[in-house]
């Protein structure tokens, strides 16, 4: 994996390094980002890319203690942790402070505790609200923890509950909404063992363009093939280097560099038109 030391004002260390825009790292992570942040992505651009170390003896620590949760969860839930991938803003400062010192769980509640006294974070498709909630820093950056989250058995939770530990032993963490979760919710008692930081994510979110804010409120629809799911079904048939080319160019395509026409043309030039048609085919056959 292709790094160097960090900066754009992070004191990197031990502590993390910054990710090369041209490595794969860089592409895979910025294409997971971008798939779901959706139709905002021309205006939240991914400037930089940190990854997390776990070298030190404090880090290594971390990595251990998380790893025995994974464990104890598989051994508790019938082999399945229910491990998942969330987002946590924080300003740039707490963002030093956290892969440093771990999360505080001194802090007042989040959210006005309106959920339960606890560590809020957002799953995957809800990651444009971390992005719309970080605090902005000098350089006019906004900083997202993408990270790993033991949840365990989930219980939905509604807002004034007022809890600070799960309300039976058959729980571990909670939700805001079985169906449509937008909050994991990890009662702070098992914060620093359930939730491990992995990456930072520097977003420029550009309030000037009128189209972000019909992207956050509209849904976009269109008539062609998913995309998403073209790649997803190449990935089963294709080397990790040459997946590595087509998110680079679902990339470009999501941030307009280039149109979809171009990216579909140059994805039938890397795979040949069979490869596609066998994908496409899969993808139908799901669906019937």
């Amino acid at each position: 994996m292709a790094g160097r030391p960090a900066t754009g004002g992070f004191a990197g260390g031990d502590a993390m390094i910054k990710v090369d825009k041209d490595s794969d790292e860089f592409v895979i992570i910025q294409h997971r980002f971008y798939t779901n942040m959706g139709s905002t992505v021309p205006h939240c651009p991914l400037v930089e890319l940190h990854r997390i170390l776990y070298s030190t003896p404090t880090g290594r620590a971390r990595l251990e203690a998380f790893n025995r949760q994974v464990d104890a969860m598989k051994q508790k839930h019938g082999g399945n942790p229910n491990e998942r991938f969330a987002f946590y803003e924080a300003s740039k400062r707490n963002v030093q402070r956290i892969i440093n010192d771990g999360f505080d769980v001194s802090a007042a509640p989040e959210d006005g505790g309106y959920f339960g006294i606890a560590l809020y974070l957002s799953p995957e498709p809800c990651a444009i609200n971390s992005v719309m909630s970080a605090t902005v820093d000098e350089k006019g950056l906004r900083h997202v923890l993408l990270c790993r989250v033991i949840l365990g058995g989930a219980e939905e939770v509604v807002r004034g509950s007022g809890q600070s530990r799960p309300s039976s032993g058959n729980f571990d963490s909670a939700v805001d909404n079985h169906r449509s979760p937008t909050r994991y919710i990890i009662w702070y008692p098992d914060v620093q063992s359930r939730v491990l930081p992995l990456y930072v994510l520097s977003v420029e979110v550009d309030f000037r363009n009128r189209v972000l804010h019909q992207a956050l409120v509209s849904r976009p629809t269109s008539p062609w093939m998913s995309i998403g799911d073209l790649l997803s079904a190449l990935s089963a048939r294709l080397p990790h280097s040459t997946m590595c080319q087509l998110w680079r160019l679902h990339n470009d395509k999501m941030e307009k560099k280039i149109t979809r026409e171009q990216m579909v043309c140059s994805i039938r030039e890397i795979t040949g038109d069979q490869m596609l048609l066998d994908a496409m085919r899969t993808i139908l056959g799901r669906k019937q």
